[in-house]
């Protein structure tokens, strides 16, 4: 019984000895592996020129590309953007000052910063920047880095680096570039332009051969500016003549093309974005501009209406059609023009961000301004009304709706 017992003791010892053997083996191996991948991540850690920095983040793994059809910034996936020439990716330079952007690329490619041409980076170079100078200008807490110029994302490096010895002289940006980097335009919008002002020169072109006494005097500026009228002419005393109604057509078709424009400029006129449909493509383009056209078309006619009304209740009897004449004339001269000057600007002018405000909009307040007061005179020399009644006539019918279109315009 002992015996059983002294044996059954001795292998527990054994038991016991080779259980504790086995933890620490299991230990030291583990504490070696533990070495060695905090060994393997400083060796890691040293990134940059020389290796003279310590890896803080790789910027490398956040790349963004531009997708045209979402209009948007989507993540890189190699499988389907290898062959994208720009390629971006977005610093934190609020929370990372003090620290250095690194930037390698094995070929040549450029440098944008929140889509401003920065510089031209050399293939197998280093560039070393300093995150608080790009602070210093941007004062955001994001910043947007791009690269152009090589396919894809192979042989582009962009770091977030921690100097440990001063080996490389930082590049300090002070002010910002004049050239920008803009995803580019869909070259169907650009055929629809040269399409449209094709159809529009072949309807001028139309009505100058058909109606050449019309059209000369509707396009004559001293025509416009002499308040003596009669309404004798066949333009004024028959507003929904043929002759009429082509040149009313011909300015919804430029009203039409001019808001497109601006659409395409991305400028929101009279926030009405949900008018047009979202599609990209041509037919997509020639269905807004058509609807665009009918819009101005039932406008014309619903603005004679209200002038035929208004100047019954004044008692301003026959004004309604040199008034209306007066509107189709003006509007003509001043819209023909203006259609001209931006499709000519096109070709020079790339940022029209600003340009739409100041080249399109600002005139066209101050062309409406005018409008009124040449219609004033011109209505005050056709009719002996006290100027009281034609000034309250003319705030109704072209000031109120004035003030209305600069308020949503705008």
């Amino acid at each position: 019984m002992n015996f059983f017992t002294h044996s059954t003791s001795g292998y527990s010892c054994i038991g016991l000895d080779f259980s504790l053997v086995k933890s620490r083996v299991l230990y030291i191996v583990g504490l070696f592996i533990t070495f060695s991948f905090f060994f393997t991540s400083i060796v890691k850690a040293e990134v940059g020129p020389d290796k003279q920095y310590f890896l803080v983040k790789d910027l490398t793994q956040d790349w963004l590309i531009y997708d045209q059809r979402e209009k948007e910034y989507v993540p890189y996936v190699a499988e389907q953007h290898n062959t994208q020439l720009s390629i971006n990716t977005i610093v934190d330079i609020e929370s990372n000052r003090h620290y250095e952007l690194l930037i390698y690329v094995e070929k040549n490619n450029y440098l944008f910063f929140n889509n401003s041409l920065k510089r031209n980076l050399m293939g197998g170079q280093w560039y070393v920047l300093s995150i608080d100078s790009l602070y210093k200008v941007y004062h955001s807490h994001h910043l947007m880095i791009t690269l152009y110029g090589t396919p894809g994302q192979v042989g582009k490096t962009i770091l977030i680096g921690h100097k440990k010895a001063a080996v490389e002289k930082l590049i300090t940006i002070e002010e910002e570039s004049f050239l920008n980097l803009h995803p580019k335009n869909d070259s169907k919008i650009s055929n629809f332009f040269i399409l449209g002002m094709l159809l529009l020169l072949a309807f001028a072109a139309f009505l100058y051969n058909s109606y050449s006494r019309a059209f000369e005097r509707i396009y004559s500026l001293p025509d416009l500016f002499q308040v003596d009228v009669r309404d004798e002419s066949f333009l004024i005393n028959k507003p929904f003549s043929r002759v009429n109604l082509l040149f009313v057509v011909l300015l919804c078709l430029e009203l039409g093309y001019l808001y497109i424009f601006t659409q395409d400029k991305q400028y929101n006129l009279f926030s009405s974005k949900e008018l047009i449909l979202s599609g990209q493509s041509l037919f997509d383009t020639w269905i807004n501009y058509i609807k665009v056209v009918v819009l101005c078309l039932a406008l014309m006619v619903a603005k004679y209406i209200g002038l035929y009304i208004l100047s019954t209740l004044y008692k301003l009897e026959g004004i309604a059609n040199i008034h209306y004449f007066k509107i189709l004339q003006s509007s003509l001269l001043f819209y023909s023009t203006l259609l001209l000057l931006a499709s000519f600007s096109s070709f020079y002018v790339v940022d029209w961000a600003i340009l739409v405000r100041s080249m399109l909009l600002i005139p066209s307040i101050i062309f409406y301004v005018l409008r009124v007061i040449i219609i004033f005179f011109t209505i005050s020399r056709s009719t002996t009304v006290k100027s009281l009644y034609l000034i309250s006539y003319l705030c109704i019918v072209e000031l109120i709706p004035l003030i209305i279109g600069v308020r949503y315009a705008l």
